[in-house]
This record gives C-alpha cells, sequence and structure tokens, in this order.
C-alpha cells in the first residue's frame, strides 16, 4: 500500500502561491473589514478629552494608523439604526476602489483608509468648527501613535507582557483588544520598523456625517463629505491643493491664510483624490513599506505569519524552494487569470453581509416606525459602543 507521502498530490508551484495569496487575501479583508466595520474595534477617539483618547489607544490602534493613506471620521449627534449599514457600505465601496486582486500590497495591513468613530458630538455643529475639530484630533492620534511606537521600539524584545502594571513610560496599557492580544511582543517590536505612518495621512482627512447617510438606498459614492487639509505638510513631496478637483465642489471653508482647509465634496471625488495624492507620493518616494524589504523573512505584520505561511506552503507540497514576500508578485496571472481564493471569497461574503443589514434597517423601519430607543446602558454615554471599560 503507498504512504500517505506518496499518495499526496504535490501541487505546481504556480497553483501552491495562487492559494498562498488568497490566504493572505482573504486574511488582510477580514482583518481591514473588521477594524472598519465592527464599532466595538473600530477606535473611538473621546474628542473631548484628549488625555482620554491617549490613554485610550493601544498599539494595535497605532499601528493600524500606519500604512493608510487617509483618516475617515464618521461623526454623528445621535446613533441610530443607520450606522452599521453605512460602515459596512463604506468599507466595501472603500476596498473595491483600491484593491486590485493578486497585485495590491497588503502586507502590514495596508489600505487606503482608517476608519475612526469620534464620540457623540453636538447636533448642531458647523462644517468649519467639525473640521477644525477634526483636524486637532486627528493630530493628536496621530502624536501618540507615534509617541506609542517609539515607546514600544525601545523595548527589550524578551521584556514581559506581564511587567506592565504600570506599563512602561508612554507604552499603552494594553497591546490591543483583537489580533494583537494574541500576539508576542518581540514579534510586534519586529514588525514596527516597517509600520510607516505616512505624511499624507497626517496631511489629508475625511469627514462624514452619520446625519448625511439617511437613506438606505443612496448611492455610497454620491454621498456628501468633508475633504479636509490638517495643514501638516512636512514630507510630502509637494503641497495639497483642491484646484484640480474645483469644478467638483459644492462649498468650501476659507482659512484667510492657507486658502481652502476643507471642501465639500462626494466621496467618489474625494476618493479619486487621495488616490492620486497616493500615487504622486509613490511616485516620488517609491512604495512605503519597502515591499521587499518588509517582507523578505515572509513576516507580514500580523496577516499570518512566516511559521503559518510555511506550513500552509508545506500543506500544499511545497518544497525546499525558497519562499519570499511580497505576496503581490507571487501569482502568474497569464495562468490565473479571473480572481479566485480566498480573497473573493471574503470579498462576496462582506457584500452578502451588507445585503443583509440592508435588509435589517428595512425590516426595522418596517416594524418600528418611531425613532429606536436604546438600551439604558448606553444612555448618557457618548460612545457608540462602550469597549474602554477594563
Amino acid at each position: 500500500m503507498a504512504s500517505n507521502e506518496t499518495m499526496k498530490t504535490r501541487l505546481p508551484r504556480h497553483e501552491i502561491l495562487h492559494q498562498l495569496r488568497g490566504h493572505q487575501e482573504k486574511r488582510h479583508r477580514d482583518l481591514v473589514c473588521h477594524r472598519s466595520v465592527d464599532c466595538r474595534w473600530i477606535f473611538q477617539p473621546s474628542v473631548s478629552d484628549m488625555a482620554s483618547l491617549a490613554a485610550e489607544m493601544t498599539l494595535e490602534d497605532a499601528d493600524d494608523c500606519c500604512n493608510k493613506a487617509t483618516g475617515i471620521y464618521v461623526h454623528s449627534a445621535k446613533r441610530t439604526g443607520y450606522l452599521c449599514l453605512l460602515l459596512q457600505t463604506l468599507h466595501n465601496y472603500l476596498y473595491g476602489r483600491w484593491f486590485r486582486p493578486y497585485k495590491s500590497e497588503i502586507e502590514y495591513v495596508q489600505f487606503i483608509a482608517k476608519t475612526f468613530l469620534p464620540e457623540l458630538l453636538l447636533e448642531d455643529l458647523r462644517p468649519g468648527p467639525l473640521a477644525n475639530l477634526a483636524v486637532s484630533v486627528h493630530a493628536a492620534i496621530c502624536n501618540r501613535a507615534q509617541e506609542i511606537r517609539d515607546a514600544v521600539k525601545d523595548l527589550s524584545p524578551h521584556h514581559s507582557r506581564s511587567d506592565w502594571d504600570p506599563p512602561p513610560a508612554k507604552c499603552p496599557k494594553r497591546l490591543g483588544r483583537d489580533a494583537y492580544s494574541r500576539m508576542e511582543l518581540d514579534r510586534i517590536i519586529r514588525h514596527q520598523e516597517f509600520f510607516v505612518l505616512r505624511p499624507l495621512f497626517r496631511a489629508i482627512i475625511i469627514i462624514i456625517r452619520l446625519e448625511e447617510y439617511s437613506d438606505k438606498d443612496l448611492d455610497i459614492a454620491q454621498l456628501p463629505v468633508l475633504l479636509v487639509r490638517t495643514g501638516t505638510e512636512d514630507g510630502l513631496s509637494a503641497p495639497i491643493s483642491f484646484e484640480s478637483i474645483a469644478h467638483h465642489i459644492h462649498s468650501a471653508i476659507h482659512d484667510t491664510a492657507k486658502g481652502e482647509i476643507a471642501v465639500r465634496v462626494a466621496l467618489e471625488v474625494a476618493v479619486d483624490f487621495i488616490m492620486m495624492l497616493e500615487k504622486r507620493e509613490t511616485d516620488a518616494f517609491g512604495h512605503q513599506p519597502d515591499p521587499i524589504a518588509s517582507t523578505r523573512d515572509l513576516e507580514d505584520g500580523g496577516l499570518a505569519g512566516r511559521y503559518e505561511i510555511l506550513q500552509t506552503a508545506e500543506t500544499l507540497g511545497w518544497g525546499d524552494e525558497p519562499l519570499a514576500g511580497p505576496s503581490s508578485g507571487w501569482v502568474d496571472t497569464k495562468i490565473h487569470t479571473g480572481w479566485c481564493g480566498g480573497g473573493v471569497d471574503s470579498d462576496n461574503w462582506k457584500r452578502r453581509a451588507q445585503r443583509l443589514e440592508r435588509e435589517n434597517v428595512i425590516r426595522a423601519e418596517e416594524m418600528y416606525p418611531e425613532p429606536y430607543q436604546w438600551p439604558a446602558i448606553l444612555q448618557g454615554s457618548r460612545k457608540h459602543w462602550q469597549i474602554w471599560r477594563d
């Protein structure tokens, strides 16, 4: 009788690499979605108390600000049933615009944007004060994220997390609430070099008001947003100007010294503009982080990790041939001409979840014509979801 080893069919090299990339695409999509859609895991900055904001941020939050082109702030004055639908629809739209099957650089959780869900604001807050508030909050988030990452990089790789009571100076109280809660500190420290807090992320943000999304049939691409220059442009290849999208601007907020600091445009215009700026910066300075250097040892910033990638490859029949990243170079698109595998499977599930959430909203409106009253446990809380308790 043939042994299990001889019975095991060895897949062609191109097929193994194709399946490995599919695993990475699925992990990337799931992780980005988790941090963009689930209110329990989205960072909810305390805009009324910058000290609380600093105390609440974990290393996972700080690293997730890295390798992104912009921050998106979803503001609201009250909790509504539309929040989950908006977050799911927004994430699917952004992913569809940004992601290129098999070719996007996805290691170290690279993506076009990080979503923030600030605490509830006053209902009558005007666009000008809202933009100014968002700029100050974004600056505080960026500064704290850099401070946390610098502090962690100074730790010994063998530093024990059990010693963190109190935590080392300037380090966060917790590493994270999601994936980082299960990772070893030395592995996280090794990753820090390739988490890049990009100048573009510091320089421009998008503001969405939940109240603007009050129609479940609204085309998300046409959702009105504020595109805001923060005034922090150190490290950019050139200043940011809204001149190229002037014909798409509905209204603008001006500063006598700086000109237009914020413009009201459709979401698709804002996304086009951000992607244009990201390409401009990549053309000027190269891709950050460097795709080859950052994945040379199959590190991927928390997607799977070297051990799991090699174990999966071996299971599929990979031999002794060296395997290195980035995964964007693994798939031969002359052979694999259509998108299939773990990435597209995850994408289909996320879009199905959006359709189901839309059906839930419709059903809720039919059953409860009056505005829904949230449970008493949330009354008086300005957070959308109370996740900050120890």
